[in-house]
């Protein structure tokens, strides 16, 4: 072969080199993040209360979603009409409505829309309700398996504010056009948000529909009052949900951080206090109490 020639494929192999060196050298991109709600959280917030001691088989009952929970959510959160849900959710709807006998899959008292419509973008603001007197508050009865039941209840409302597609807002007051959230006979008139780590003391956030701590906050505050204060000291302790047996119907339940809390509450632990919610229902407590 010819010198020439030889140079010639040598100098391509030498050029081909450094062009794959450089390829692999170089530093990648960076990796660009997208925009989501856990942006307005500017620090993470350490939890100001810790939660009760959990053991494992304990916290992943307690915080992992089911595939009936994440169900109801996806109805909750979804933009389509009922007859339009996907495949992978007729399904399990087939199989709820056998076992518990709620409109298209969906437990008996826990909120649905006729037909199903977007989320709003931001809370409404809203006057606050009357303070409740409360000499005392007791747990809540646990049924299981009651879809309907003050526990069930609470733990849907606590999962949607604390899902990844809800982040926040809560589905749960009762309108001309759509059905929420119920315990027993019992409609929630309202649910507030306890905020526990912004300020010194705590506070409620007034609105007419849930959100996240960072929306809230363009919200009006009021005091915790005695119901809640009594609540509150309840859920410190470990309770997870209480209530009065007298009018007025009153609920208070903790929200404790789950897996996606971490995300922004860095601080944190699974199980930790970070907040509450406190219902106001419109029947007698003391007449839900039956399983």
């Amino acid at each position: 072969m010819p010198v020439l020639q030889r140079l010639a494929i040598l100098g391509v192999v030498l050029v081909c080199g450094a062009i794959v060196f450089a390829v692999v050298d170089r530093d990648p991109p960076p990796i660009v993040q997208p925009d989501s709600p856990t942006d307005s959280l500017q620090t993470p917030i350490k939890p100001s209360y810790p939660g009760v001691e959990y053991t494992q088989k304990e916290i992943d009952e307690l915080f992992d979603d089911s595939p009936q929970e994440l169900f109801v959510l996806d109805v909750l959160h979804a933009n389509i009409r009922e007859s339009e849900l996907s495949r992978r959710a007729q399904r399990p709807a087939d199989q709820h409505r056998k076992k518990y006998g709620g409109p298209d899959g969906i437990p008996l008292g826990v909120g649905y829309d006729v037909v199903l419509k977007g989320r709003k973008k931001s809370p409404q603001p809203a006057e606050p309700m009357p303070p409740t007197s409360c000499r005392s508050v007791e747990p809540a009865p646990k049924h299981p398996k009651d879809t309907s039941g003050p526990h069930w209840v609470h733990h849907l409302a606590v999962s949607d504010f604390q899902s990844e597609s809800g982040f926040g807002f809560v589905r749960m007051l009762y309108s001309r056009n759509r059905r929420g959230l119920s315990v027993a006979s019992s409609a929630i008139d309202r649910v507030e948000l306890v905020s526990l780590l912004t300020e010194e003391e705590p506070s409620v956030y007034v609105l007419d529909e849930m959100a996240t701590p960072p929306l809230a906050r363009q919200a009006k505050r009021r005091p915790l009052d005695e119901f809640e204060r009594l609540g509150l000291d309840a859920v410190r302790r470990g309770e997870t949900l209480v209530w009065t047996t007298d009018a007025p119907k009153r609920m208070f339940g903790a929200i404790r951080a789950k897996g996606l809390c971490l995300e922004c509450h860095v601080d944190a632990k699974r199980g930790d206090l970070l907040g509450a919610f406190t219902y106001y229902l419109d029947t007698p407590v003391n007449e839900l109490a039956k399983p």
